[in-house]
């Protein structure tokens, strides 16, 4: 699970980085960036939730 999450925040922190040095000079930058950081966390929290579950014997 921790190695599944992991490789999610490297790809992720990827993206972020390469976006913000695409977008930097654009007036929405700031908010190109909040939308992903946004994002990051909810499809993070969502992995956790769903690898926790399945990991779970019921």
């Amino acid at each position: 699970m921790k190695k599944v999450l992991l490789l999610n925040a490297l790809i992720w922190a990827a993206v972020i980085l390469i976006t913000s040095s695409l977008v930097g000079d654009h007036k929405n930058s700031e908010t190109i960036i909040g939308v992903l950081l946004v994002a990051f966390t909810l499809q993070n929290g969502f992995t956790y939730a769903f690898l926790k579950q399945k990991q779970t014997p019921k």
